[in-house]
């Protein structure tokens, strides 16, 4: 359980840690065009269906942008992150044990998909 979460902190970071420096509090314009935005059919109200699609579409695009963040923080190109290059995100850091299931002193992509996979699964 304790991977599970880390992995969700850890994808949220991956994905959203520079964004967060920029956001400011939801307001009520944010809220109407997300909810446009799931609310495909325009009926004014969100079905279960509508949301589906709309989860999967961020889930994609967080696999997407985690592709992108473990290519960028994997600074010696060698397929996996030392607790040197995982200094750059802090958050990162600090599940860092956690997420490396094999104890080797690296996190892989598996390992950071399996812990991904596994906190998906709690989401659904």
């Amino acid at each position: 359980m304790k991977t599970i979460l880390a992995a969700l902190v850890v994808l949220t970071a991956f994905t959203a840690f520079p964004a967060l420096a920029q956001e400011k509090p939801a307001d009520k314009e944010k809220v109407d065009k997300t909810f446009d935005r799931i609310d495909t059919n325009k009926d004014g109200s969100i079905d279960r269906a509508e949301l589906s699609v709309y989860l999967l579409a961020a889930v994609d695009k967080q696999r997407s942008d985690f592709e992108s963040g473990f290519l960028e923080m994997d600074v010696n190109k060698d397929g996996k992150i030392d607790k040197e290059e995982a200094k750059a995100n802090a958050v990162l850091l600090s599940y860092f044990d956690p997420l490396d299931s094999n104890k080797d002193g690296f996190l892989s992509k598996a390992e950071l998909d399996a812990a991904m996979d596994a906190a998906a699964k709690i989401q659904n």
